[in-house]
């Protein structure tokens, strides 16, 4: 095709950098990726830390989704390697398997306590019981009230910041793979069905890290005609007199020296309440929309890297610290996904600390953070003090979703407001506010191309706003 017409893409991650890909195959657009960091990724980036590379969270590759299948396959088959999963919990002073093993489970915390959970389980099914409109009463329905005060209500109030009376069924619905009490215990003595399991027993992951995935898709991308410029932060969505996107106003961090990227079409990874609260302009229009986003709030993430003089620590990929006196909710190794991530002699574990805005945890300093995680990493048993011969702290703000009870009001009269901006697109887990896995962003990101590649862009644009609540289904497996 003869000429083709220009799409601006904000923001680098996976979710954008699938869509310039498929965008550029089509041979209608010429794709500009705009990524605010100085490499590509956005959070499927992967860090260099001392000498040992780790993902900011454990990127594993699974998808139920045989077109994003593929579409991985096609991309990154060079990179390709299987691993076989193992992960504990660590619950009341012991490391034990996860998901639960029911034996050793009653074995440590007495059969006493485990019959008191399938009675309370029990109970609560042949009661019947309150509608699912919250996060604690689907957990109840699904745990019984039991196990779910002993410890899925604790750990959900830590990872998420928030009382789980306040947070929606969604919550529940998209990650909560395990589904109920009887699914996790039968899952220890039966072999579960692809595409229903309750917890992966192997995934796929990329060598050298989730890095590797991304370099592949900018390749790609930029093999055909994609161009890609690091560094700069887009500051502003200029609107023409019909409210079109006319340009995107972005610069280098810290510097004066504006410039403006037009295009007949534009996509945007921002957070919504970035792109309706800063980049677009206040218009009567966009009001409301603008309104609803402000109340969107999403957790941000610390990562704490400890560099251990030590091979390897476990086999763990994952590590769950439920219990609410430690400040981290889950950590893992890198090496356990891919041994080349490191030196023979030195391991790399990343703890991860949600925070809300305005936390204490949110204020306190990388040092005074990174301090405590030691203390209380130590205090588990897992390593000593005297092993840990570096640390380094990474903050990310927006990176999850917070879905609070009126979260799908909000998230509709945002979308409404932005499908009247006929030429703007708004994807990935932040732009669509949306809990997703990686495969989940590849798959946003094929099906924006795939409407904006229809014959008629614009509506393209209103099909893609009309069924964005299709990425509410997806399913999230641990």
């Amino acid at each position: 095709m003869h000429n083709p017409q220009q799409a601006v893409v904000i923001g680098g991650g996976i979710a954008g950098l699938t869509a310039a890909l498929c965008m550029a195959e089509s041979g209608r657009w010429r794709p500009l990726v705009i990524e605010r960091e100085n490499v590509a990724g956005g959070l499927a980036r992967s860090l260099d830390v001392h000498g040992l590379t780790s993902d900011l969270g454990p990127h594993r590759i699974h998808t139920e989704i045989p077109e994003v299948s593929r579409f991985i396959d096609r991309v990154a088959q060079p990179s390709l390697m299987r691993v076989r999963r193992r992960s504990r919990i660590y619950l009341r002073g012991k490391y034990l398997p996860y998901p639960p093993n029911p034996i050793q489970m009653a074995m440590h915390l007495g059969p006493l306590r485990m019959a008191g959970f399938t009675a309370s389980f029990l109970a609560q099914k042949l009661g019947g019981g309150e509608p699912d409109e919250t996060y604690d009463s689907l957990m109840r329905r699904a745990f019984g009230k039991s196990l779910y005060d002993f410890l899925l209500r604790p750990y959900s109030a830590k990872t998420w910041k928030i009382d789980p009376a306040e947070l929606h069924a969604d919550t529940a619905r998209v990650r909560i793979s395990a589904g109920n009490l009887t699914r996790m215990l039968l899952s220890h003595f039966r072999r579960e069905q692809a595409g229903s399991e309750t917890a992966l027993k192997e995934f796929r992951y990329v060598r050298g890290g989730a890095q590797s995935l991304v370099r592949h898709l900018l390749e790609s991308a930029e093999a055909i005609g994609t161009r890609f410029e690091p560094g700069r932060e887009v500051r502003a969505l200029r609107l023409d007199e019909h409210e079109r996107v006319s340009a995107a106003i972005h610069a280098a961090t810290n510097d004066e020296d504006e410039r403006a990227a037009t295009g007949d079409v534009y996509l945007s990874t921002a957070p919504l309440p970035i792109l309706l609260g800063k980049l677009l302009p206040e218009i009567p229009s966009l009001a409301e929309a603008r309104r609803a986003a402000a109340g969107l709030e999403y957790l941000n993430m610390i990562f704490v890297f400890l560099i251990v003089d030590r091979p390897r620590i476990s086999d763990d990929n994952w590590l769950y610290f439920p219990e609410p006196h430690l400040i981290f909710n889950r950590g893992y190794e890198a090496k356990n996904f891919d041994a080349s991530l490191g030196p023979d002699d030195k391991t790399i574990l990343c703890l991860e600390i949600t925070t809300r805005a305005g936390d204490a945890l949110e204020k306190s300093s990388d040092d005074d953070l990174a301090a405590q995680a030691v203390e209380q990493i130590v205090a588990t048993g897992l390593i000593k003090a005297s092993e840990i011969v570096a640390r380094a702290v990474q903050r990310i703000p927006f990176a999850y979703p917070l879905y609070k009870l009126d979260y799908k009001e909000r998230l509709d009269a945002a979308f409404a407001g932005l499908a009247r901006v006929e030429n703007l697109v708004t994807l990935g887990r932040q732009g669509l506010f949306n809990h997703n896995n990686m495969d989940h962003s590849i798959w946003m990101g094929m099906k924006a191309a795939e409407a904006l590649n229809s014959t008629d862009p614009l509506e393209g644009q209103r099909t893609w706003y009309a069924n964005v609540e299709r990425f509410k289904k997806m399913r999230i497996v641990d």
